[in-house]
């Protein structure tokens, strides 16, 4: 079962309670535990942004060096300005994303 933070509302602690998907309390509701009144707030998690492709542009580490219609950087890898482009190169060269 997946872990929820609360915060505490008397003493501003965080707490950590375990619920199923199915019955856990959406955020911002209030559950009561233990005599103490608990809220739910939203967890603080990172995304890695290396993986993270909405980032333009990037460097193609998939497509091969010296690509026609794409500049490249100094090692001719081809840099992907924006999601338009990267479409427009993958159909001009018959590429597809897995």
């Amino acid at each position: 079962m997946p872990m929820y933070p609360f915060v505490d509302e008397s003493t501003g602690e965080s707490v950590e309670l375990h619920y199923s998907m199915a019955n856990a309390p959406s955020i911002g509701s209030t559950v009561e535990v233990d005599g103490r009144r608990l809220t739910r707030v939203v967890s603080d998690y990172q995304v890695d942004d290396a993986r993270n492709r909405s980032q333009y542009p990037y460097v193609s580490s998939s497509l091969p060096r010296n690509l026609e219609g794409c500049t490249t950087n100094s090692q001719g890898k081809p840099v992907i300005m924006s999601r338009r482009h990267e479409k427009e190169v993958m159909a001009r060269h018959g590429y597809e994303k897995e």
